[in-house]
């Protein structure tokens, strides 16, 4: 029997590169997006387009009803719509820090709720939440993007225990900055509407700049290394649950595994040193 996957956000990016490696891998997609019309690519009979904005709940119980409906059932949720948000804190408008929240977290909520009846009835299902290493190692100028994936990343450690005896299996895949996407300017262009302080702009200078340092070639993850640690994900037969994607993921994640002292060395260095 084809399998069945919904990808949330695939308007572009991550999302339109994920949907495109189930559909290559012979699955039935159902591509989500706030428009349908902004998505580009061959028409297949197995890709059903569905309009859905995971602010708006009615939005999400309508798609998730149109996919099992269209295609009988569905096997696997990936939760990859998401906001990001590059700025200083303390400037940052209260409701933009919502909006972040909203998106990166109640936004999945809203899914898995919707989803959770259909896999019960259907005795399992899979749900991929995409994270990002700034819920690992936050950083700089993300506090708030940072905050609101790590906080995915522990409701989506909590709810997997709670799902043990449904048979819904729950899996994070957490990538770090990714090459050749509009994700990190879209964000700096977000940075720009939003002032800075002036006591801020020594730091957030020398932030940009080592931003802008190129690293060695193969460091950063790519759109199709997303794409494929989702759908491995997806796959795994093994009780994995989280799947890094990126040099610099997994060189926070080492850092992480230190001990304390020898962690606050390493993001003194990283983030902090002149």
């Amino acid at each position: 029997m084809t399998q069945t996957v919904l990808v949330t956000g695939s308007s572009s990016g991550l999302g339109h590169r994920t949907a495109q490696k189930f559909l290559a891998e012979g699955w039935n997609v159902v591509a989500t997006l706030r428009d349908p019309a902004q998505w580009s690519g061959e028409p297949s009979e197995r890709l059903l387009l569905q309009a859905l904005d995971v602010r708006d709940e009615a939005s999400v119980t309508a798609a998730v009803a149109a996919a099992t409906e269209h295609f009988g059932r569905l096997d696997v949720v990936v939760n990859n719509a998401g906001m990001g948000l590059f700025a200083v804190f303390e400037t940052t408008p209260p409701t933009v820090i919502e909006e972040v929240f909203d998106t990166n977290v109640h936004g999945p909520m809203r899914v898995i709720r919707a989803v959770l009846p259909v896999f019960e009835s259907q005795g399992g299902g899979r749900i991929v939440n995409v994270t990002s290493s700034a819920a690992t190692v936050p950083v700089p100028l993300q506090a708030a993007y940072g905050a609101s994936k790590a906080a995915l990343s522990a409701f989506s450690e909590a709810v997997a225990y709670e799902l043990t005896d449904s048979n819904v299996q729950v899996k994070v895949v957490e990538p770090g900055f990714v090459a050749a996407t509009n994700f990190f300017e879209a964000n700096r262009r977000r940075f720009e509407s939003i002032p800075t302080p002036e006591t801020y702009l020594p730091f957030v200078q020398k932030q940009i700049a080592a931003f802008d340092v190129q690293p060695p070639a193969g460091y950063f993850a790519t759109e199709d290394d997303v794409a494929a640690t989702v759908f491995t994900a997806a796959t795994d037969q093994g009780g994995q649950f989280r799947f890094r994607v990126g040099g610099d993921t997994l060189d926070g994640a080492h850092a992480r595994q230190q001990s304390d002292a020898e962690y606050d060395a390493w993001r003194t260095t990283r983030f902090m040193a002149g």
